[in-house]
């Protein structure tokens, strides 16, 4: 089992990884490709207009009928897919139409050629198909992979026996053979080169995201986050508070115990935070001992509550080497018109108030209650 999950992840860099990064991959990946088909759309298109009015004089029969459908319906179809390319929410027909014009292209060639004696002239349009649709196009090799089967069948069923010459035939199929494979082949070697761009991409936007030291969200993201936040609650409505904490006393854990264990302190203090909110809660690290927590849809009496609840887990919890410690609180709730940065000044105003009243207390400033305090007692050690 362990072969096979070793060769599944040679061929596909995202196995094993977790199902939301994999539908994360799907969205950056069209975003990538998008350009790639609308100037590959722009290009084959204009080849079109060049082979359409050669094509009208070379050829013998039907000029009218080639013309239309080399000039205009298959170009048209093109320039389609190139102008949908422009609008995200086109992007589904743009696939669709993407996915459908190879196959006219070929359909028509064998229509227009394959009983003539001048074949061999037009058929390398079709073997150029079968390696555009895999590796030129921009499809992925999931969309691809059925419009070249479906042009390759076509192929087959009308060119097989085409000659009784064994020997042209087997050239013939010896080029469809290769034009699909090198072309399977580029577009398997593309995608993979894009999933393994995409979790590096991944990995550099996580460890920039995240604090080293404690797993959780840094400042940077934390304040990404609580702006996207306020923004949601101006646009939609509803409430948001924030909770702002620092342990107490912290700087006589580094003096006493030394780093290693203060560090180790602020990994259970972090631990202890996540595992007491809910899972649409944010908790982070601003720096040093300070943390945190943002409580989207949650009123300033509600948040209280759960900085009451955070209070009295800390307060229980024995930390390894220090045993108990405490820590104090800052509450407060987004106001209309609020900015990022009121919103966290406003909350720092509280903290620094409950560190300067005696530590290990609450103080709150929230919406509709002037300066309200549920505060709690210090511990008597």
């Amino acid at each position: 089992m362990s072969y096979l999950n070793t060769l599944k992840g040679l061929l596909d860099p995202l196995h094993g990884v977790s199902a939301s990064v994999r539908r994360d991959f799907i969205p950056w990946y069209m975003r990538t490709k998008v350009p790639q088909i609308r100037y590959v759309a722009f290009l084959t298109m204009a080849l079109y207009f060049v082979y359409a009015p050669i094509e009208y004089h070379v050829a013998t029969d039907q000029q009218g009928l080639r013309l239309l459908v080399h000039g205009v319906v298959i170009p048209g179809a093109l320039l389609a897919v190139a102008l949908l390319s422009y609008n995200e929410s086109l992007r589904r027909p743009m696939l669709g139409i993407l996915t459908t014009a190879p196959v006219v292209a070929v359909a028509s060639n064998l229509y227009f050629n394959s009983q003539s004696s001048d074949f061999a002239y037009y058929v390398p349009e079709i073997y150029l198909s079968l390696m555009w649709i895999f590796a030129v196009s921009g499809l992925s090799l999931r969309e691809a992979t059925p419009t070249a089967c479906t042009s390759l069948f076509i192929l087959l069923a009308v060119t097989l026996g085409h000659t009784a010459q064994s020997g042209i035939n087997a050239l013939h199929f010896l080029w469809i053979l290769a034009s699909f494979s090198f072309g399977l082949l580029c577009a398997f070697l593309l995608e993979k080169a894009h999933k393994s761009m995409f979790l590096q991409q991944h990995r550099l936007a996580l460890l920039a995201s995240i604090d080293g030291l404690t797993g959780l969200s840094n400042r940077s993201h934390i304040d990404q986050f609580l702006d996207d936040q306020i923004a949601r609650t101006a646009r939609y409505g509803g409430s948001l508070s924030v909770i702002t904490l620092d342990i107490d006393h912290f700087k006589r854990v580094n003096d006493s115990h030394g780093y290693a264990v203060g560090d180790h302190v602020l990994c259970q203090f972090a631990t202890l935070l996540k595992s007491h909110v809910r899972e649409v809660d944010w908790v982070g690290r601003r720096g040093g001992e300070e943390f945190l927590v943002v409580l989207p849809e949650t009123n300033g009496d509600h948040a209280l509550t759960v900085a009451q609840l955070l209070q009295q887990r800390i307060n229980a919890f024995d930390f390894e080497r220090i045993g108990h410690n405490t820590a104090s609180f800052g509450v407060t709730e987004l106001r209309p018109g609020d900015s990022l940065a009121e919103l966290l000044e406003r909350g720092d105003r509280a903290l620094y108030k409950a560190k300067a009243n005696g530590r290990n207390r609450i103080e709150a400033d929230v919406l509709g209650q002037e300066m309200l305090k549920r505060a709690v007692q210090p511990a008597s050690r």
